[in-house]
């Protein structure tokens, strides 16, 4: 079978487990599996959802042969309601089953949320004393929601417990308002709650590390529970006591509805998927005993890979900044895709007036290719990139706020952790963006002006300390072998003080102005100046023939003097100047310094003489 699934918030356990489980019937039952979907909605403006709902348009529905939609992770902003009113209202649509939320017009595979949390509840109403049990429901606007508030209810009433308005929290599924959360549930005489009963596991997380940064302890001071089973409730100090809904029930159910739908039978509309209790540290209750030495030192694991992707985002965000033209920012693209573990394949697609373009990929960790490779738009890839009879494939929107520039396909690793990360996201947010503002750039000045202000300075013309960097770095290989034998060489004004402080900055700015034309009338073809601030200027020469380094700091020199000899300015011109060889790529910093040394006791002993 042929399988069009539509999913958010993938970076999510639930989201990650339903995708890894459809993934074993990609690759062990032969199907092809294509997502559809985004890593979260990062701004909330309506002006800016068209962008992330372009995914949901993109795959030709009626090529498949049954659809899976996550309803419940498309719903922020509307995103989902136009999918779902053009699946509703389409004939010739393939079968449609809705995972996790009902859908009157689709089969529907749902966990029964009243039941579910009914049955934590009166678990942990069952140790409580006293009618003070808070709780915190979900989103308001998600019928799970009411039915999870329906459980906790129930199980209440039967208790003989009275239900109280005050100590129900309005949640948002999500970890965002722990303190919110804490400053709810305590007394003004800092009391708390005997208990209080999450939807999911995320609030229970959120809320119980605020209350623990608050001093309290948890399970003594206060009961804590959520729902859904999510990995970081198992992983947390204290483990979060739920109710776990198998995802891969919920994905086996689908398919065997659509499987059913396919050969010509009638499935029942709903399936409900039952739940089962799992008894943690959150509720005092006995659990295993834990090795809490290794859960500390993997929170300290978990904090430093944390760290370490803080400091990628800042890096990714760097080489963007320096990629002034769309293919740069692509490869860019392509080189930080190729560092992430679990991308083994990357493509990326622009739309065209009429057609779509292949612009650049790589495979199976390979080589990257910049390319254009048109190809027609009723289909998502130009034949023969990948298998198109079986496994998963994933598709995001290239697209910065309601700007839609194309898409790209990913393929995964399901057998690693977080297959899908913020890295992922992070980098498709970086092209989207890049594409807006080269084009903003193109139609303020055009491109090559933009690139000129970007790598030249502006006074002198040569290239700046951007320029120099980039032009450098042309002249080794990928592995930092130099591919000519190169010196650096470091020349620095004498005077410019003097000349500013006695005759003014223009005079000094045409004293700089001058060194620079005087060093760049001793290159020669291939070889560059840059200032690099101030009076500041560092040259590459390539050593093609025996003596050219003697050679242009003669010219230097020269052209020097020949402006003295003119008499035209009330000062007279001079230079320092040092050389070093460079040897590697990461050696060039150094080389540069060891030049920049040898200018220094130039400089020094010129001092000296004075």
């Amino acid at each position: 079978m042929k399988i069009c699934v539509f999913i958010g918030d993938m970076y999510r356990d639930f989201a990650l487990s339903i995708i890894k489980h459809l993934d074993y019937y990609a690759r062990e039952k032969g199907h092809r599996i294509d997502i559809f979907g985004l890593c979260s909605i990062t701004s909330t403006s309506p002006l800016h959802i068209t962008g992330f709902k372009s995914i949901l348009s993109l795959p030709p529905i009626h090529d498949y042969d049954g659809i899976i939609l996550c309803y419940d992770t498309l719903i922020h902003n509307g995103m989902g309601k136009d999918l779902v009113e053009e699946l509703l209202t389409d004939m010739e649509a393939p079968p449609v089953v809705c995972i996790r939320a009902e859908i009157s017009g689709f089969y529907n595979v749902i966990p029964d949320n009243k039941a579910l949390m009914y049955e934590i509840a009166k678990h942990v109403i069952s140790k409580c004393k006293t009618d003070n049990i808070g709780f915190v429901t979900g989103r308001d606007d998600l019928a799970d929601s009411y039915e999870r508030r329906e459980g906790f209810e129930k199980a209440m009433k039967e208790a003989g417990k009275e239900i109280s308005e005050d100590k129900i929290f309005h949640g948002n599924y999500w970890i965002t308002q722990g303190h919110e959360m804490a400053d709810f549930f305590t007394g003004e005489d800092g009391s708390l709650p005997e208990a209080v009963i999450c939807s999911n596991d995320y609030e229970a997380i959120a809320l119980s590390d605020a209350l623990i940064q608050r001093g309290y302890s948890v399970p003594q001071d206060i009961l804590i529970s959520g729902v859904d089973n999510a990995s970081e409730g198992e992983d947390h100090l204290p483990s979060i006591t739920t109710i776990e809904i198998s995802n891969n029930d919920l994905v086996d159910a689908a398919m065997d509805i659509l499987v059913k739908a396919c050969s010509g039978e009638e499935p029942a509309r709903n399936v409900y998927v039952p739940g089962k209790m799992i008894f943690r540290e959150s509720t005092g209750d006995a659990v295993d005993e834990r090795d809490f030495y290794k859960a500390l030192c993997d929170m300290k694991i978990a904090a430093s890979v944390s760290m370490d992707d803080t400091r990628d985002y800042v890096i990714i965000n760097a080489l963007f900044e320096g990629a002034l033209t769309e293919e740069a920012s692509i490869q860019v693209a392509l080189d930080e895709f190729r560092k992430v573990d679990s991308v083994k394949s990357c493509y990326l697609f622009r739309f065209r007036e009429n057609d779509r373009e292949l612009t650049a990929y790589f495979k199976d960790k390979g080589e990257s290719k910049l390319v254009s490779v048109s190809f027609p738009n009723e289909i998502l890839m130009p034949e023969g990139l990948e298998n198109d009879e079986q496994g998963m494939r994933f598709f995001f929107s290239l697209a910065y706020k309601n700007e839609i520039y194309g898409y790209a396909a990913l393929i995964v690793d399901t057998d690693l952790p977080k297959f899908i990360n913020y890295k992922i996201e992070y980098l498709l947010t970086q092209v989207g963006l890049n594409i807006n503002k080269l084009e903003l750039y193109e139609k303020l000045f055009g491109i090559s002006d933009v690139m000129s202000l970007y790598i030249r300075d502006p006074l002198t013309g040569i290239l700046n300390r951007r320029g120099f960097e980039k032009k450098i770095s042309d002249l080794f290989d990928k592995e930092g072998r130099k591919l000519k034998d190169l010196t650096i060489v470091s020349i620095d004004m004498d005077g410019l003080k003097y000349i500013n402080d006695t005759f003014g900055h223009n005079f000094g700015d045409e004293a700089i102005k001058e060194i620079s034309r005087c060093i760049d009338n001793a290159l020669n073809p291939g070889e560059f100046v840059a200032r690099m601030g101030g009076d500041e200027f560092a040259v590459i020469l390539i050593d093609s023939e025996v003596g050219r380094v003697g050679k242009f700091i003669r010219n230097v020199r020269s052209n020097i003097g020949d402006i003295n000899k003119k008499g035209e300015n009330p000062y007279e011109l001079s230079a320092s100047i040092g050389t070093s060889e460079v040897t590697e790529w990461k050696e060039v910093m150094n080389c540069l310094h060891k030049a920049d040394k040898a200018m220094y006791l130039e400089k020094k002993a010129k001092k000296k003489n004075r």
